[in-house]
């Protein structure tokens, strides 16, 4: 848990770079995003030692309206500049370095227990949907509002309901 939350915490503090000494200390304390990064991953370590984790759940919920599955996977690096609607179903998974955007959405679809894989340094913007047993291609991004039903290849740029993909082979920074 540790060294996924620490990978958190740097990708959350890179925009405020330099941040060392008492700045990243106030902003460890202040940033939403560090608070429900720590929350999610508390929930996770919980949920992997068998302990309940209702009351983390309930906390996500109340403060920023996340709702994360205790059978998902989430890989280190995960980064919340907005943290507020997100959703993510059971059996979905979110790989290393992954962005996820106010009000995007990881959820199954109808009778399938599957749900979403992002792989590594994807970018979902806000609103984004992956909807069923998809696959995003490793640093691929989903543009806003856009509903993802499916697979999108590495290295791509898809948006739209449903998504297309624009652009191929793209290097993201």
């Amino acid at each position: 848990m540790l060294p996924d939350l620490q990978a958190d915490i740097e990708r959350n503090l890179r925009d405020y770079a330099p941040c060392t000494g008492l700045r990243r200390i106030m902003l460890c304390l202040t940033l939403n995003s560090i608070h429900a990064v720590t929350l999610i991953r508390l929930q996770q370590w919980c949920a992997s030692h068998g302990l309940p984790t209702i009351i983390l759940a309930k906390l996500l919920f109340w403060f920023f309206k996340i709702e994360i599955s205790a059978t998902a996977t989430i890989g280190p690096g995960l980064r919340l500049p907005h943290p507020m609607g997100i959703i993510i179903a059971p059996n979905a998974t979110v790989g290393p370095d992954c962005d996820l955007y106010a009000d995007v959405r990881l959820v199954l679809a109808h009778g399938n227990p599957q749900g979403p894989t992002l792989e590594s340094g994807v970018f979902m913007g806000d609103g984004a949907k992956a909807v069923g047993a998809v696959t995003i291609g490793a640093n691929s991004v989903i543009g806003v509002s856009s509903v993802v039903t499916k697979n999108i290849p590495a290295n791509s740029t898809a948006v739209g309901i449903p998504a297309k993909v624009i652009a191929n082979d793209i290097t993201r920074t």
